[in-house]
């Protein structure tokens, strides 16, 4: 289906949002989040719910057991406005190959700045934020880095991070050394198709392995971490906007939205005379510090 004024295909630029936002919600899921249903503004603030569990006493026949698991929750201000655009000119481009052009460009456009969500929260792992003694962090190098340092990760990480919802995320040279270890090969090897297919890294001693190139160092020499759901609180919202189709230079906009998780980025296309088609999506978004729950791996 083509849209009255552009000729680009709704459905299929519709179908590359959808599929760049379900591809960035594994990562998202490490962190305690909120997906607003309706608009934001910039400068909101909204209170994350934190994943804790209720403690657990003695009960008296015949009482209720004294609750202790009210809501713990942390405040998050929409304080990041992001976008990325691009342009499609007239006599540089085929009218035959624009439909295909834009939904990839559209596409690459919501990977870019759902990056940039992730980057954002992972730029808070710091030692500030969650410590720098021995029981808070594992250094080795990474061409050292074997079973036994993951042994130790895992053993710092079970007392310092109290749930069990935890993901050990490494960069390149991390997740390297791991898939090279001839101990965990079998591991690896029967761990079915899934593995062998997609390159994803099976879970390991209870914890969910994710390999994220970018990890960023965080002038910290910061190669990985083993994130606690509750250590980092995200929320995520659709702009609020009073421009719509038609209106100015306005060709198309509307809100793209991920059916399953409501996770949506705002989708604009703008015309200029002059033979430009621009296109732009957008997020907004906040991430805070919540509960002490990061272990960080450490090249030195």
């Amino acid at each position: 289906m083509a849209t009255t004024f552009t000729n680009l295909n709704t459905a299929l630029i519709d179908d590359k949002i959808v599929e760049a936002l379900k591809h960035v919600l594994p990562l998202l899921d490490m962190f305690s989040h909120v997906i607003l249903a309706d608009d934001a503004i910039t400068s909101n603030v909204i209170r994350v719910p934190i994943a804790t569990d209720p403690g657990v006493g003695d009960k008296t026949a015949g009482t209720f057991k004294t609750t202790d698991g009210s809501l713990v929750a942390t405040d998050v201000t929409f304080n990041k406005f992001r976008a990325a655009g691009w342009d499609a000119v007239e006599s540089t481009l085929a009218a035959s190959q624009l439909a295909a052009f834009w939904a990839d460009k559209a596409a690459g456009a919501v990977y870019g700045v759902a990056k940039d969500l992730i980057d954002t929260a992972l730029a808070l792992v710091t030692a500030t934020n969650y410590g720098d003694t021995s029981a808070d962090k594992k250094t080795v190098a990474p061409a050292d880095f074997a079973q036994m340092d993951l042994a130790d990760l895992w053993a710092i990480a079970q007392t310092k991070i109290k749930r069990q919802d935890k993901v050990l995320l490494l960069n390149s040279a991390y997740a390297g050394a791991l898939l090279g270890q001839s101990t965990l090969g079998l591991v690896f090897a029967t761990a079915g198709n899934n593995f062998i297919e997609t390159g994803k890294i099976p879970s390991l001693m209870g914890m969910n392995v994710a390999h994220y190139g970018d990890m960023p160092t965080n002038s910290e020499n910061l190669g990985g971490a083993v994130i606690g759901k509750a250590a980092i609180a995200c929320a995520i919202a659709r702009p609020g906007f009073f421009l719509n189709s038609g209106e100015g230079n306005i060709v198309e906009r509307r809100v793209i939205t991920e059916p399953d998780s409501g996770l949506s980025a705002m989708y604009t296309v703008k015309a200029d005379a002059g033979g430009t088609l621009s296109g732009e999506v957008a997020m907004l978004f906040g991430v805070a510090k919540a509960q002490n729950a990061v272990v960080r791996l450490l090249t030195a």
